[in-house]
C-alpha cells in the first residue's frame, strides 16, 4: 500500500468507521462466547466417564470462568464503556483457550494424548477468525502468541516427561514445524484481511466517483429545524485537498415542497453572491439521494442563542455584546447596499436577525446566516400579512403588520437581539403566538439598564433608537449604528476586549455542551465516541 493510499480520505474514512464498530463486533463476540462457555460447562459433564473426573472437573472450571468473564464483559460493553485493548485481549484469551486445555491433558492424561488430543486442531481456526476482526496485525499477533505458547509447554513441560522413542512426531523438529504453521497461518490470514480491506477502499474510492455528493463526509448533525438539518462535514475531493463544510440538506419528507425546495434554492442563490467577513458563505448547490444540499462555511462555534444556553442564559459581557452587534451591523449594511449586475440597488433584506441566525466562533468571529427568507424589499411586500415570514419576537412592527418594510427592519431585529445579548431576556414576550406578533407593535420595550444596571447610557440610547416603533425615527443603516457602537468607551466599548471576551464565551459554552452531551449519551447508554459518520 503506498502512502497515499494509507492516507487518502477514503482510507481514513474506512479505518475510522473500522474503529467506531470495534465495541458492536465485541459485544456480539461476548455474547456468544458467553453463551458456548456456558454450553461447554453441561458437554464436559456429559464426556465425565470417558475422559475422567479429574479433566472433567478442570474443563468445567474453565467455561464456568469464561462464561462468567464474557457475561461480564457483554454487560460493561453494553453499558457504553469500551477501551481499543478489549479486542487484543479477547483474542489473546480466546487462542490461549487451546493452551490452557492442552496443559489439563498434560497434568490429566499424559504428554503424549496431550499433543495429539482433537482439541489443538482449533488453533489455526481460532488465528483465522482473528481476522475477522478487521485488523490484520491482531491475526499476526494471534499466530506469534500461539506459537509461543505451543513451544513453551512442549519444551518446559512435556518434552521432559515424554520417553526416549517417542513418536517421530512428537520430536522438537516436528514441534517447530508445527509452530511455524501457527506463525504462518497467523501472516498468511493478516495478508489475506489487508487484502480484503484494499478492496474495500478501492470499492468505495469507485463508488464516490459515481456519486453527486461523493465529495462530501458527513460528520455529527450540529442543527435541525422542522425541515432541514446541519451537519459538520469534510469536503475531500480526489487528490487529497480537505476543507472543512457545514452540509445542509432537505429532510426527505420535505423534497417534494416545491415552495420550501424554491427558498433553499434562493438562499444557495443569494448567498453565492455575497462575499463579506460577517456572512456565511456559500459554496456549493446539489441534490442528492432524491434531496437538495447547500455546502456553506463552516463556523467552528455556536449560535449567539447556544452561547447564552451554554453560560445559564445570562447576559453576555457588555464589549462582548456590542462587538457582536458592531459585526452584524457591518453585514447588514453590506447586504442592503448590494447592487445588481447593473449596478442598481438590489434593496435586499435578511428578515430574520435573531439569536439562532448570528454564528460566533470560537476566536470571536461573528457571522450572520440563513438568509433562506431574504429578498429584496420589493418582492419582499408580495408576502400576504396571513403567511409573514420572519421569526416572532424578533419582527419589527412593520413587518409583523404585513406593511412595506426595507433593511430598516433587519436593524429593529438587530436591537432586540443586542438587548437580549445585554440582559439576559427577550424584549418581546407573550403567551400566545398571536399576542406576539401584536408585542412588536403594542408593548412598551425598557430601556436595558433597567433589567441590567452596567448598562451605561450611551448604550441605553442606542439600543432604545434601534427599537423605535416608527422606522422614520429609528438608526436608518448598519454603517450608522456601527459608528455609534464604536464610538462607545469604557466596558462597553467593543474594542479592544469585545472580540476575546465573546471567544471566552463561546469557548466556555461549547464545553459546557460537550459536557452536557456527553452526560446524556453516557445515561442513554450510548458511547460518547459513537458518532455519526457517513460519506454521502
Amino acid at each position: 500500500m503506498t502512502a497515499q493510499t494509507a492516507t487518502s480520505p477514503v482510507s481514513r474514512f474506512l479505518d475510522g468507521h473500522l474503529r467506531r464498530d470495534a465495541q458492536a463486533r465485541e459485544l456480539s463476540v461476548a455474547r456468544f462466547m458467553a453463551g458456548l462457555s456456558g454450553a461447554s460447562v453441561v458437554v464436559a459433564a456429559a464426556l465425565g466417564s470417558s475422559i475422567g473426573w479429574g479433566l472433567t472437573q478442570a474443563l468445567m472450571g474453565l467455561s464456568a470462568v469464561l462464561c462468567v468473564y464474557y457475561t461480564v464483559l457483554w454487560r460493561v460493553l453494553r453499558s457504553g464503556v469500551f477501551h481499543p485493548a478489549v479486542p487484543w485481549l479477547n483474542v489473546a484469551i480466546e487462542v490461549s483457550i487451546p493452551a490452557v486445555v492442552l496443559a489439563f491433558d498434560l497434568r490429566f492424561q499424559g504428554p503424549i494424548y496431550a499433543l495429539t488430543a482433537p482439541t489443538l486442531v482449533i488453533w489455526p481456526t481460532l488465528i483465522t477468525l482473528a481476522t475477522l476482526r478487521s485488523n490484520p496485525r491482531l491475526a499476526l499477533a494471534a499466530g506469534i502468541l500461539v506459537a509461543a505458547e505451543y513451544l513453551g509447554i512442549y519444551f518446559l513441560f512435556v518434552r521432559p516427561l515424554l520417553p526416549e522413542n517417542a513418536l517421530l512426531t512428537l520430536t522438537p523438529r516436528f514441534i517447530a514445524t508445527r509452530a511455524f504453521f501457527f506463525v504462518a497461518a497467523g501472516v498468511f490470514t493478516a495478508i489475506l484481511a489487508r487484502h480484503f480491506l484494499q478492496l474495500t477502499r478501492g470499492a468505495l474510492s469507485a463508488l464516490r466517483e459515481q456519486e453527486v455528493m461523493g465529495k462530501y463526509v458527513l460528520h455529527e448533525r450540529i442543527g435541525a429545524g422542522g425541515m432541514a438539518e446541519v451537519y459538520r462535514a469534510t469536503y475531500c475531493p480526489e487528490g487529497g485537498f480537505q476543507k472543512a463544510v457545514a452540509l445542509k440538506r432537505i429532510l426527505p419528507a420535505f423534497t417534494d415542497n416545491e415552495e420550501f425546495v424554491t427558498l433553499f434554492r434562493q438562499e444557495a442563490e443569494l448567498c453565492s453572491s455575497l462575499n463579506h467577513p460577517n456572512i456565511v458563505q456559500v459554496f456549493d448547490l446539489g441534490r442528492h439521494g432524491g434531496t437538495y444540499f447547500l455546502a456553506m462555511e463552516f463556523v467552528d462555534g455556536l449560535p449567539l442563542s447556544g452561547i447564552r444556553r451554554g453560560l445559564g442564559r445570562g447576559p453576555l459581557p457588555l464589549a462582548a455584546a456590542t462587538w457582536a452587534a458592531a459585526e452584524l451591523a457591518a453585514a447588514l449594511d453590506y447586504l442592503h447596499r448590494r447592487t445588481g449586475p447593473d449596478g442598481q440597488p438590489l434593496h435586499l433584506v435578511h428578515r430574520d436577525v435573531n439569536p439562532p441566525n448570528v454564528l460566533v466562533s470560537r476566536f470571536g468571529d461573528v457571522k450572520l446566516s440563513d438568509f433562506g427568507i431574504a429578498r429584496g424589499a420589493a418582492r419582499a411586500q408580495l408576502t400576504l400579512a396571513g403567511s409573514v415570514r420572519g421569526k416572532l419576537g424578533y419582527m419589527a412592527p412593520e413587518q409583523a403588520m404585513g406593511r412595506p418594510f426595507d433593511g430598516r427592519a433587519d436593524l429593529f431585529a438587530l436591537g432586540l437581539t443586542l438587548y437580549e445579548s445585554l440582559t439576559g431576556q427577550r424584549a418581546l414576550q407573550a403567551p400566545t403566538e398571536e399576542a406576539l406578533m401584536r408585542a412588536a407593535v403594542d408593548q412598551q420595550i425598557e430601556p436595558p439598564s433597567r433589567l441590567n444596571p452596567e448598562v451605561p447610557p450611551a448604550l441605553d440610547a442606542i439600543v432604545m433608537r434601534l427599537l423605535e416603533k416608527d422606522p422614520a425615527r429609528r438608526t436608518a443603516t448598519g454603517a450608522e449604528l456601527r459608528a455609534q457602537l464604536l464610538a462607545l468607551e469604557g466596558p462597553a466599548a467593543p474594542f479592544p476586549r469585545g472580540q476575546a471576551l465573546l471567544a471566552q464565551a463561546a469557548r466556555d459554552a461549547q464545553e459546557q455542551a460537550r459536557r452536557a452531551t456527553q452526560t446524556r449519551e453516557e445515561a442513554d447508554g450510548v458511547p460518547t465516541s459513537q458518532k455519526l459518520t457517513a460519506r454521502v
